[in-house]
């Protein structure tokens, strides 16, 4: 079985038309987080078509909507943006410290609710799958928390160089 697969050939194997597999990477985007070539063309694996197949079992067997078959599938309501560095001018008050702080903690929890989501799609998906196929989806669940770590490591680093400068 091949381990790369074309959007030609993921639209042979699924019967579906190229423009509605980037229809639904566009409504799947974590879940269908295709790769791309150096030539910027889609290279779909195994677990890409995996997840076609069930989005089309959702839509087409259960008859349900975009919306709900991407709550079943654990797809977040909203897209997290990368992390971005932002120049915070100090003022050296304790509004602008604790806006800083509140910025913070509301990232922080928006990627632990994000990691809740991927948690449950992906336990979902360990129980389903062969025991060859699990060790990729783990490699997913360790990239997902190294992500975490360097983001919660961006927010420390912004609040000690707030905390230093305010001294």
């Amino acid at each position: 079985m091949a381990d790369q697969f074309s959007i030609a050939e993921i639209s042979r194997l699924t019967g579906l038309a190229s423009h509605t597999l980037r229809y639904y990477e566009q409504q799947f985007p974590v879940l269908l987080n295709v790769e791309r070539s150096r030539g910027g063309h889609r290279i779909y694996r195994q677990r890409h078509l995996d997840t076609i197949n069930s989005i089309l079992r959702l839509l087409k067997d259960e008859k349900l909507s975009i919306k709900k078959a991407r709550k079943v599938m654990g797809e977040p309501d909203e897209i997290e943006q990368p992390a971005q560095a932002v120049a915070v001018e100090p003022r050296g008050d304790a509004t602008d410290l604790n806006h800083v702080l509140l910025m913070v903690l509301e990232r922080l929890d928006h990627i632990c609710r994000s990691n809740e989501n991927h948690d449950k799609l992906l336990l979902s998906l360990l129980r389903n799958q062969p025991c060859g196929q699990k060790d990729e989806l783990l490699d997913q669940i360790a990239r997902c928390r190294l992500e975490t770590r360097e983001t919660v490591k961006l927010c420390q680093t912004v609040m000690q160089q707030r905390f230093k400068s305010s001294n």
